[in-house]
């Protein structure tokens, strides 16, 4: 199978931007980031700004990261410690992804509206102060409630950031952008996890420097050159409304693996960072030895994610994502079947280097089948999406632990790791069946 990029007619799984006018059978103007809409804006990799904008990008998205690592596993441990069951540890963390989801409602059209650069400085602030408030608060449902609303800031940093890159790079390029933009993530939120180790008995200390990180993700966005063009209100008056229940319908027809790919890699990457420390704690791992592990496992999943990705621009995306998600659910069975430390380290750092490649390639091959204005959009119904899995899969995992034990937690993971491969295999049986179809989305 030849990568999703090519243009081949004739072969199966190609991708490429959908003309939806053509589909929708109307007429429509120049789009925000078009040529025409923007004349002289360049938006291609290799554009000497663009490339320096990236870099100021993804170097603020990486202390941004790292101080959202050291944060979502400091909660875990500090709800464990006042003395609150796994379940409730479940519900608080899912109340993180229900502010994604309420994010996406909120600041649907804000990005349009004030720009990419602009949500990232704004929203960086607001997680700031929201980790400084989780660190003085003690009641469980304040608690809840700032977790609720870290989730708003974060979905709308991932919104603009996402979109940010996924308008400047080419579909050729896509997987090798969008697997460098993985690699920083996990390197970022690896190294947070020891900072754990920094303060130790002080967790006001530890909220304080997740964060300063936050504020100081603001530095390189605001200082580096090359901002997207902001829309004119004009231009974004001339485009035509889309329900949510239009976007997810053509996403259906036009991406298959989109929807439940994302819903289940919100299940599986959401259960490794907010029950993985309740599973390491409940096993008798110390802080000290939960930070390492922690860091160690996330450093790792950035090994795989430029290599993987290179590999999805001549693979087709949907071909990976049911071969490693096949493999990351015999990896969840072995840790369920043994719970011994060696294959706990082995095991777990072998499954978070392929697992946690998934979500990109998902989004990737959605991605490949989106026109350009509709990048904000499409970004934002995928972290729903992904959002809706890690709403909901905290708070399954953590009532079958509670139910079967802390191993509990492998289990579920390996029944959705199963459900993926399959939606990605039933996505290429009708890529076959339907040809004609799949070829006109290139």
């Amino acid at each position: 199978m030849h990568g999703e990029h090519d243009h081949d007619p004739s072969a199966v799984g190609r991708t490429g931007p959908l003309n939806e006018a053509a589909l929708l059978g109307r007429k429509t103007p120049p789009w925000p980031d078009s040529a025409a809409a923007n004349p002289g804006h360049d938006a291609r990799t290799g554009a000497p700004g663009t490339m320096r904008a990236l870099a100021g990008l993804l170097l603020g998205l990486a202390l941004l990261v790292a101080g959202n690592g050291l944060f979502q596993t400091l909660i875990p441990l500090r709800i464990i410690e006042s003395g609150y069951p796994t379940f409730l540890t479940g519900l608080m963390q899912s109340s993180y992804y229900a502010g994604f989801i309420l994010g996406a409602v909120v600041n649907r059209q804000l990005i349009d509206r004030i720009g990419q650069h602009r949500t990232f400085v704004a929203f960086s602030a607001a997680a700031s102060i929201l980790a400084l408030a989780f660190g003085a608060v003690q009641s469980p449902w304040l608690l809840g409630f700032v977790r609720l609303l870290t989730g708003i800031a974060f979905m709308a940093l991932y919104t603009s950031v996402e979109s940010w890159l996924n308008g400047t790079v080419e579909n050729e390029k896509r997987g090798q952008v969008f697997g460098l933009y993985a690699a920083i993530n996990y390197l970022a939120v690896g190294g947070g996890q020891f900072l754990l180790n920094v303060g130790e008995g002080s967790g006001a200390q530890q909220f304080s420097i997740a964060a300063a990180l936050f504020a100081a993700a603001v530095l390189p966005v605001t200082l580096m050159e090359g901002w997207p063009v902001k829309v004119s209100d004009a231009n974004l008056d001339r485009v035509p409304a889309r329900s949510w229940a239009e976007s997810f319908r053509e996403m259906l027809a036009l991406a298959p693996l989109g929807v439940p790919g994302c819903i289940l890699a919100g299940f599986i990457y959401s259960n490794f960072y907010a029950l993985m420390p309740v599973y390491l704690q409940r096993s008798g791992f110390s802080t000290h030895e939960i930070a390492t592990f922690m860091g160690v496992a996330l450093i790792g999943a950035l090994l795989p994610q430029f290599p993987m990705g290179r590999l999805s621009d001549s693979i087709d995306r949907r071909r990976l994502v049911l071969w490693t998600a096949s493999v990351s659910a015999v990896l969840s069975i072995v840790l369920f079947c043994f719970d011994f430390r060696i294959v706990t380290w082995c095991a777990t750092l072998a499954y978070v280097a392929v697992t946690f490649t998934q979500y990109g390639l998902v989004v990737s091959h959605v991605q490949d089948r989106t026109e350009s204005h509709l990048r904000v959009a499409v970004s934002t119904m995928l972290l729903v999406l992904f959002s809706l899995g890690g709403m909901t899969g905290p708070a399954l995992a953590s009532a079958l632990m509670t139910l079967i034990g802390p191993s509990g937690l492998f289990l579920f993971n390996a029944l959705s790791c199963v459900l993926l491969a399959l939606s990605a295999r039933h996505a290429l049986r009708l890529s076959a069946r339907l040809p004609v179809a799949d070829a006109e989305a290139s």
